[in-house]
C-alpha cells in the first residue's frame, strides 16, 4: 500500500515533460477501453450560483488504467477582471482495486492538456489530410495547448492565424507560435480566421459577450473545434456543418450538459465511436465539420494517471501523508 498521497502542481507536471503524442496515445487506450467496457460515466454535476458562476464535479472509472478519478471545477466569468482564471480546479485520483485516493493534481494544467489531447485526437479522424492552416480565435492558455498538440498531430500545418480581442494576447500567442518555427500572424478581422483548414475557438465565457463567429463563411473542407462549446458562433450558421461530432454522446444528451452547447445534437458519433471505428469520420473532402465538445471526465482520469505514474517514476512531487 503507497502511504502517502501525491500532490502535483502546475510546474511539477510541467517538468514531466509529456509529449502530445504520448497523450494522444493515452487517451487513445482509454477510449478504446471504454467502448468495450460495460462501465459507463455519468455527466457533470452543476451546480450554479449565480449566472456567470458555477461549479462543477466530474468522475470517471477506468479499468485500464485503472483508477477512478474526480475533478472539481469552479467557473467565474468575473474573473478575467480580477486577472484570474476563469477555470480553477483540482483533480483527486484514487487507485480502482483499493479506492484510496493516491494523488491530487493540478486541474488547470490538466485540463489543457487534456482538452488540447482529445481535438488532436479527434483531428486525426476529421481533420483534411492536407490541411495546412491552423487559426485560433481566442488565444488564452487553451490556445498555447492547442498550438502544441495540433502542430503534432497534423505535421502538415504551416501557417497559423491568431485572432482575440485582446491584440496583446493574439501577438504573445503569435510570437510562441513564430519561435517554435511556424508562420504566423495576427488577424483583427475574426472572419480572417475562418478561411483557415482548422479553426479553434476557446472564447471565456464573460458577462455580455455574443455570438460573432458565421459557420456559413468557413472554407470548404474545414473543421472547425469549438472549446468553449460554440457560444462564440452564431446559432443561426451551425446548420452550415455537415457532420457534428462530440466527445461522449451520453454525457452530451444530458440535459444540464445541452444546455451550455450551441449545438447540442444530434451528432455523426462522439471520440470512442470514432476512434474503435464503429463510426467513419471525415469522408467528403468539402465537408464542413464541427467537433464541439464540454469535457469528458474519462480524457482527466486518463491524462492524470499518466502524469501520476510518471511522477512516481521520476519522484516528482510533493507527498503528503495520508
Amino acid at each position: 500500500m503507497i502511504d502517502d498521497i501525491l500532490y502535483l502542481n502546475a510546474p511539477d507536471i510541467d517538468q514531466l515533460d509529456i509529449s502530445p503524442s504520448d497523450l494522444r496515445a493515452v487517451l487513445r487506450k482509454a477510449f478504446q477501453t471504454y467502448s468495450s467496457s460495460e462501465l459507463r460515466i455519468p455527466s457533470k454535476q452543476t451546480v450554479r450560483a449565480a449566472p456567470d458562476r458555477y461549479f462543477q464535479t466530474m468522475a470517471a472509472v477506468c479499468t485500464e488504467p485503472p483508477f477512478a478519478a474526480v475533478k472539481w471545477v469552479s467557473v467565474v466569468g468575473a474573473n478575467s477582471q480580477r486577472g484570474l482564471p476563469n477555470v480553477n480546479g483540482l483533480i483527486i485520483l484514487g487507485d480502482l482495486e483499493t479506492g484510496l485516493p493516491v494523488a491530487v493534481l493540478d486541474g488547470n494544467r490538466v485540463t489543457v492538456m487534456r482538452t488540447a489531447a482529445m481535438s488532436a485526437l479527434a483531428s486525426e479522424y476529421l481533420a483534411a489530410p492536407t490541411s495546412t492552416s491552423l487559426g485560433f480565435v481566442g488565444c488564452g492558455a487553451q490556445a498555447y495547448g492547442h498550438l502544441a498538440a495540433l502542430r503534432d498531430a497534423l505535421p502538415g500545418l504551416e501557417k497559423i492565424l491568431c485572432f482575440d480581442r485582446r491584440a496583446e494576447s493574439a501577438v504573445a500567442l503569435a510570437s510562441h507560435a513564430t519561435a517554435l518555427g511556424t508562420e504566423c500572424q495576427t488577424t483583427t478581422d475574426a472572419d480572417d480566421v475562418l478561411q483557415c483548414d482548422v479553426v479553434v475557438s476557446s472564447v471565456p465565457s464573460v458577462p455580455g459577450m455574443q455570438p460573432f463567429l458565421d459557420a456559413r463563411k468557413l472554407k470548404l473542407g474545414s473543421l472547425a473545434i469549438a472549446i468553449d462549446m460554440g457560444r462564440s458562433w452564431l446559432p443561426e450558421s451551425l446548420d452550415a456543418f455537415s457532420s457534428y461530432f462530440v466527445d461522449d454522446k451520453v454525457q452530451a444528451e444530458d440535459s444540464d450538459t445541452r444546455s451550455k452547447l450551441a449545438y447540442c445534437g444530434p451528432f455523426n458519433a462522439d471520440l470512442a465511436e470514432l476512434i474503435s471505428g464503429a463510426v467513419a469520420g471525415r469522408n467528403n473532402g468539402s465537408d464542413r465539420i464541427l467537433f464541439i465538445y464540454p469535457g469528458f471526465a474519462l480524457a482527466d482520469l486518463a491524462v492524470a494517471s499518466e502524469v501520476y505514474t510518471r511522477a512516481r517514476r521520476k519522484n516528482v512531487g510533493t507527498k503528503m501523508r495520508r
